[in-house]
């Protein structure tokens, strides 16, 4: 039987069964799974700082809070990411500047970002979008020359790895969603890394007061702070944390079957549909999304129309689910809801300023020309599915769907 991701193991399900049993279902202080997750993530990413969240966004929040981001500042983000990227910055009242893709790159190009920066500019953010790993060492040497914090987004790139190094070791702060899908999931979660014990306290003050703020906040100016901080509840269930923590264990394991499954369907597309460039150094070893390019001769306008025609063969596919954030905004102000409350009327603000397709020519190009096959469906568990997929590319009479 095919299953979806997320899978845990019998182990894990025995341990969530205690929890529940024992009534460990919050935690305070920051103890326990959400504690041993915690150290696990720091472990992983070269002894970083890690605090968990109850989402990727929650800690995106805590981390422009950490910067003391305000209305007005802009912040440079790309513009192929999830709306939760910039939504938190939306909170802030900052001002999210879209950026574009290079020519051979899925991520923000570094000299796009240096072209963006103005005297407004307080920070730069950056995607591994489909867990395609971002030029991060370029992209923070533009941020250093201008004196810019850089946020990493790495949420569809758990494993994967930039020179060696893993995704998380780069940018001031880097974060995590471990929500849904996600290669490590815990139903819902999401984990900060920093290196800067002032924005990793600034960030616990946002979603942990009280008991644990009084007693792991280190940083003297901040203590008197800990009995409210911003009063936010933005902690990490006990739950979340033990299932997330099954698969970080295992996880160079669960990515290196991922890729073995997906090496066939690479093999079974060769010369049919583009594979995405990789930068080099920069490994995608988590394939949140699984996608693939148009031949260079076809025509983006084809792409939806080739889609249909592929899942009429049974060959399971779609279109990235991530679109260009332009688009969003646009689609935001077309629609009557944006007039309705203050966050909406402040989406709608940037929506009506929203830039071009021709203003932002790669990402959404980018995106128009990639087709997405089932990457949930491709975990190690599915190797007979994988075997059945690439089988059934190999079947589809290509040359016909260009004509």
């Amino acid at each position: 039987m095919t299953s979806e991701w997320p899978i845990y193991s019998p182990a894990t399900a025995d341990r969530i069964s205690g929890l529940v049993r024992a009534g460990d279902v919050f935690d305070y202080s920051g103890g326990g799974p959400v504690l041993e997750l915690e150290q696990e993530f720091s472990v992983r990413h070269e002894g970083r700082l890690a605090l968990t969240f109850n989402s990727g966004t929650s800690a995106l929040f805590a981390g422009f809070v950490a910067l003391g981001l305000e209305p007005g500042d802009e912040v440079i983000v790309p513009n192929l990411t999830f709306l939760s990227t910039v939504s938190p910055l939306l909170w802030l009242g900052a001002t999210p500047v879209l950026c574009d893709t290079g020519p051979e790159e899925t991520g923000m190009s570094p000299a796009a970002v240096e072209r963006a920066i103005t005297d407004r500019t307080r920070a730069i953010v950056v995607t591994h979008v489909f867990g395609y790993p971002v030029d991060m060492p370029r992209i923070m040497k533009v941020a250093r020359s201008r004196g810019l914090p850089v946020v990493a987004d790495c949420s569809h790139a758990h494993a994967s790895t930039i020179n060696g190094r893993p995704v998380g070791a780069f940018g001031d702060i880097a974060v995590f969603s471990l929500g849904a899908r996600k290669m490590v999931s815990g139903g819902h979660g999401g984990v900060l890394l920093t290196d800067d014990p002032v924005w990793r306290d600034s960030a616990l003050l946002v979603g942990h007061f009280k008991p644990r703020a009084r007693t792991v906040t280190s940083v003297a100016v901040l203590r008197a702070q800990a009995e409210y901080g911003l009063g936010g509840n933005l902690r990490m269930s006990p739950l979340s944390a033990a299932l997330a923590l099954d698969h970080l264990a295992r996880l160079d394991d669960i990515a290196g079957a991922k890729q073995a499954n997906i090496a066939l369907i690479d093999e079974a597309l060769a010369g049919r549909l583009l594979p995405v460039p990789a930068l080099p150094g920069a490994v995608n070893r988590t394939h949140f999304d699984l996608v693939y390019g148009l031949p260079d001769d076809v025509p983006a306008a084809r792409r939806d129309q080739i889609v249909r025609e592929l899942v009429a063969t049974g060959v399971p596919v779609g279109v990235p689910a991530t679109r260009p954030l332009n688009r969003v905004l646009r689609a935001v102000a077309a629609s009557p809801v944006h007039q309705r409350g203050i966050l909406w009327s402040r989406l709608a603000g940037h929506a009506a300023a929203a830039v071009a397709d021709d203003g932002l020519p790669y990402s959404t190009d980018l995106h128009d020309r990639l087709i997405s096959f089932p990457a949930t469906l491709l975990h190690g568990e599915n190797r007979a599915y994988a075997e059945q997929l690439a089988a059934s590319v190999g079947q589809v009479d290509w040359a016909a769907l260009w004509d």
